[in-house]
């Protein structure tokens, strides 16, 4: 097991994601679907001047937050709303308190979406 704090490993994306979860759960807006997370990051992001490159996706979002999840800063929660096909959407909620989230970011992109 590594001493290392998982806010150290992640990538400006995944930390945009984060950012913007502990945002929507400070709002009261959580748990989050994938298609709404995405709406929510491209409004936050889209003046940044960071290293997030270009638009995030919804697979960027998926791949964030599977990410996220292995190392405990999301929780992905089941809810009874279906999709079309039948599959239940899952939606995500903040593991960890939003204030750690906040201190350990990177201050630019902190200052980019939480507003």
């Amino acid at each position: 097991m590594s001493d290392e704090s998982p806010f150290e490993s992640i990538t400006p994306t995944n930390q945009a994601v984060l950012l913007t979860v502990a945002e929507l759960a400070r709002q009261n807006e959580t748990p989050v679907q994938t298609h709404d997370l995405r709406k929510h990051c491209q409004v936050r992001l889209e003046d940044a001047e960071t290293e997030v490159i270009g638009t995030i996706s919804e697979a960027d979002i998926i791949r964030s937050l599977y990410q996220l999840e292995d190392e405990d800063l999301v929780d992905e929660i089941h809810q009874s709303e279906t999709s079309p096909t039948g599959k239940g959407r899952p939606a995500y909620t903040l593991a960890v308190p939003e204030t750690t989230v906040y201190e350990r970011i990177d201050e630019e992109l902190h200052e980019t979406i939480v507003e």
